[in-house]
């Protein structure tokens, strides 16, 4: 049975669905994704316990980087995202779970927010945080 540890997680990210190659965000040190589902209630009349089925499905999530002023490219990109207005929520994240495997939740994205701060002697740590945008893919 393979375990897999965190250091061993990435993210692939594109600002937009045009089909390129995705880029590996350098510097992530961690990543989470909460997948929804709503329950809709399907109880006939006169029945005495209730009964539900799956309805549609959601997901937010967030990831944190560590800053090393980029210059340009898909993690310049990512950490500013949330400053785009009129966002069509088309960014594409592939979240992994190994480096070279393809463990991996992909799907666009509407960047809700960036959290970013200084501490003194310490690592910079931009926080960006995301709602999925359509269906999301799983291939855990």
């Amino acid at each position: 049975m393979a375990l897999y540890r965190g250091q061993q997680g990435t993210i692939k990210f594109d600002k937009d669905a045009g089909g390129a190659a995705l880029s590996e965000i350098a510097a992530v040190r961690s990543w989470s994704l909460s997948v929804e589902k709503e329950s809709l209630e399907v109880t006939d009349h006169g029945d005495t316990f209730r009964a539900y089925v799956g309805g549609l499905v959601g997901g937010t999530g967030s990831c944190e980087v560590l800053y090393d002023a980029p210059g340009a490219g898909d993690k310049l990109d990512l950490i500013k995202e949330a400053l785009t207005t009129e966002d069509p929520a088309n960014a594409n994240f592939e979240l992994y779970l190994d480096e070279s495997g393809d463990k991996k939740m992909s799907f666009a994205a509407l960047v809700t927010g960036a959290e970013y701060s200084a501490t003194v002697g310490e690592l910079e740590v931009i926080t960006v945080n995301f709602t999925a945008n359509g269906t999301i893919t799983s291939g855990i």
